[in-house]
C-alpha cells in the first residue's frame, strides 16, 4: 500500500492521527506500544502487515481515514 510510510510514522509516534473509528484508534495505540517495546525492523514489518490487513479488511468504512492519512 502507498500508505506504508504514513503508517510507519504513526507507529513510531512521529505523527499523530485521531480517527472517529474507535477500532482504528485502538489498533494504532496497540501497535505503538508493541513497537516501543521492541524497536526492530522485523517488529515494524509485523506492525505494518497488521495495519495493512486492517485497512484491507475495512477499506469500505475507512475511506475518510485513508484520505486524511495521505495528507499527514
Amino acid at each position: 500500500m502507498e500508505l506504508d510510510a504514513k503508517f510507519e510514522k504513526l507507529i513510531k509516534q512521529q505523527a499523530k492521527y485521531e480517527s472517529k473509528n474507535l477500532g482504528l484508534n485502538l489498533l494504532i495505540s496497540r501497535l505503538q506500544r508493541r513497537y516501543a517495546a521492541n524497536r526492530t525492523p522485523e517488529e515494524m514489518k509485523k506492525c505494518l502487515q497488521e495495519m495493512n490487513a486492517f485497512f484491507s479488511k475495512y477499506f469500505s468504512i475507512l475511506g475518510k481515514d485513508i484520505e486524511a492519512l495521505k495528507r499527514l
